[in-house]
């Protein structure tokens, strides 16, 4: 290597001799994403459904329908009234809900009995009893309400595929 090659990486070393300092910037993430929020809510779902237990795609679902009334309103007239809405973006599957399912079973409040299944757990159902009795999560109480009439696998299978059966 020439000179001047050394004395290119001489000032970058330099360049980056500095000290520096590690600050907390704040949170870009809107607070219905945060996994604070998200946690309690999917036990909130699991709770909801049959025997306390729900599939990775129920629990996608109503994720996505909880946090819009739009879009509860879109899966009730999928699921309830039996209308069909091809030409709108229905469910929509979000990567980061995975990271707070995992994060749930991590910290005992849900198990996995079954591959892509999740269970509540005795510490899961004492913080679901916590957030009942509490007027947190309203409006997600209440969408959930809307939606509990007995939603089928096979009603989930058409909402994520945007048609009827």
């Amino acid at each position: 290597m020439n000179s001047r090659g050394d004395d290119n990486l001489e000032a970058f070393a330099e360049f980056l001799d500095v000290p520096y300092e590690f600050r907390r910037q704040p949170t870009l993430v809107p607070a219905a994403l945060l996994p604070s929020r998200r946690i309690p809510l999917i036990l909130l779902i699991v709770a909801r459904s049959r025997g306390s237990r729900a599939s990775w795609k129920v629990l996608q679902v109503l994720n996505w329908a909880v946090r819009d009334p739009v879009s509860a309103e879109l899966l009730v007239g999928l699921l309830h009234e039996a209308r069909d809405a091809p030409h709108l973006p229905v469910v929509r599957i979000e990567p980061a809900f995975d990271r707070a399912l995992d994060l749930a079973v991590g910290l005992g409040l849900l198990t996995q009995p079954k591959p892509r299944i999740f269970q509540l757990t005795a510490p899961g159902r004492s913080v679901v009893t916590l957030i009942e009795a509490s007027s947190a999560f309203s409006r997600e109480k209440a969408i959930l309400e809307q939606l509990d009439k007995g939603i089928t696998q096979k009603q989930i299978n058409m909402a994520l595929e945007w048609r009827s059966t």
